[in-house]
């Protein structure tokens, strides 16, 4: 998929867009440059891109909104670019819905590694098209919605990689998931939160949207299980084998 994807790129650096053009079109992308959140819609709207690369800092727009709103009305995936370099930005990137996080300045070869990631991420999600039932719950892939049969139904919307995360760990339900597995993009480097950001966000929402039953958990060094309250799950065992973190003595 991603050496036919199409990219939007949105920087208000002139030099620094076209510079990211030229990479991308070299790399085997389809590019497309927007310097505004209105052209960026104009183009999305055109091409209804795979990936959207955004920048926070487009002048009198905030690129947090911005990335809001593609994570709410989209399932474009987005990567957000930035000099800003406090973690509280990254985090709070990541709440918007981006699916990744890259400071200025980067290399290249490290961009070019995270766009793959994030597409092999969005084509192989380990959801099939349509609908993941659990008891009363049914989470439609396509609408990223959440819906609570019986007296007290509920809808919850979620973001893309809100419902891809949710659905692997509703399927597999009563199983530790490993991070790996839910970010498939193999070891994590230490430092990288954004699964961990991502879970916070569906915990809240289901939390707030009174969704009880459903309780994900973290798995200490491995990653996450989901417990359906009230009913029968399967055995706790975690599914793949906790990769080692220090030295067997």
């Amino acid at each position: 998929m991603d050496d036919k994807a199409s990219i939007i790129v949105v920087e208000d650096d002139r030099r620094m867009g076209l510079a990211l053009q030229r990479h991308l079109t070299k790399a085997g992308y389809r590019v497309i440059l927007a310097d505004s959140g209105q052209s960026l819609r104009q183009a999305y709207r055109r091409t209804e891109a795979d990936l959207v690369l955004l920048d926070l800092n487009l002048g009198n727009e905030d690129g947090i909104d911005i990335a809001r709103e593609l994570a709410s009305t989209t399932s474009v995936a987005v990567i957000i670019i930035t000099g800003r370099l406090d973690l509280e930005d990254r985090v709070e990137g990541l709440d918007a819905g981006a699916d990744d996080y890259l400071v200025k300045p980067f290399e290249i070869d490290e961009l070019l590694a995270r766009i793959r990631a994030v597409l092999r991420r969005r084509a192989l999600d380990d959801i099939p098209a349509g609908v993941v039932e659990c008891g009363p719950f049914r989470l439609d892939t396509a609408t990223q919605i959440l819906h609570r049969n019986g007296a007290s139904a509920t809808d919850l919307t979620l973001t893309g990689t809100e419902a891809r995360l949710f659905g692997i760990l509703l399927r597999q339900h009563g199983r530790a998931v490993s991070r790996e597995r839910l970010s498939n993009r193999g070891p994590q480097d230490p430092g990288d939160r954004s699964i961990d950001v991502h879970i916070g966000n569906i915990r809240r929402k289901l939390r707030e949207a009174g969704l009880g039953e459903l309780a994900i958990s973290p798995v200490r060094g491995f990653g996450y299980r989901l417990i359906l309250n009230g009913t029968d799950a399967p055995t706790e065992t975690p599914a793949e084998p906790p990769i080692e973190t220090q030295p067997a003595s």
